[in-house]
């Protein structure tokens, strides 16, 4: 096991994970400003932040609206200078590496994958 992400809220700086129990938003009918301002909250404390989705745009028990994650997609977009999008492996790899990248990652879990 690589790592491992816990079922609690939260962000943490870089310095302070644990691999194994790494916090994370369960996102359920969040708006795209709710989101983003989980984005800066991470920014503003250089620290991790691992959002959850098992659905986007309806089909699942555990939804966000294609507008909210559209919005985030886009404000992460226009903000790509300052903020690294990774997979939880690549985030991981890069803790491990002590090589300290921008503080903000993105993962999307989708239904069946």
């Amino acid at each position: 096991v690589a790592a491992a992400r816990s079922v609690r809220a939260g962000m943490l700086p870089m310095d302070r994970i644990d691999l194994y129990d790494i916090p994370c938003y369960a996102i359920n009918g969040e708006s795209g400003e709710q989101l983003i301002n989980l984005v800066k909250q991470a920014e503003d404390s250089g620290s991790l932040l691992v959002f959850l989705f098992h659905g986007v745009g309806g089909g699942h028990s555990l939804n966000v609206s294609l507008e909210a994650h559209s919005r985030l997609l886009h404000y992460l977009e226009q903000h790509e200078d300052e903020i690294w999008t990774a997979s939880m492996i690549e985030a991981v790899e890069n803790i491990r590496k002590g090589t300290r990248k921008m503080p903000v990652f993105f993962v999307t879990i989708i239904p069946g994958s």
